[in-house]
């Protein structure tokens, strides 16, 4: 029984999810912003910064893993829902789509190089602070 109790254990300690560190321009001054604020910039429902400022969404290839992982942990809402959501706003011509960039390290460089721009990395690249 006790050997049940502790495969378990360890199944849930190494399916734990993995999490995303949301990355913010130096000009972005809400480098801090809870999930229902980061659900509405990444949905594109939230346009421009406090300041005015419009907000540049980056993302990873919304079929790739860690876009996934995103979506679901940090924003706790499913791809195919966000995706829609962007469809949404395109059609109706009140937003674009978010940029796809196309690796960890593009979208770094995207980030910090432009004006008002979010985007995530996975948080094991962001604690080693290596990008592919």
């Amino acid at each position: 029984m006790r050997w049940k109790i502790t495969g378990m254990l360890c199944l849930c300690l190494l399916s734990s999810p993995a999490l995303s560190e949301v990355i913010f321009n130096a000009s972005v001054a809400e480098a801090r912003l809870d999930a229902a604020e980061l659900r509405l910039i990444f949905s594109r429902q939230r346009l421009f910064w406090t300041n005015g400022q419009a907000i540049r969404v980056f993302i990873l290839p919304p079929d790739s893993e860690d876009h996934r992982q995103f979506c679901q942990n940090s924003l706790d809402v499913l791809p195919y829902m966000l995706q829609r959501n962007w469809d949404r706003a395109v059609y109706s011509g009140m937003a674009d789509r978010p940029e796809i960039v196309s690796s960890i390290a593009e979208m770094r460089r995207k980030v910090f190089s432009t004006a008002g721009a979010v985007g995530y990395v996975p948080d094991e690249i962001s604690a080693t602070g290596s990008s592919e």
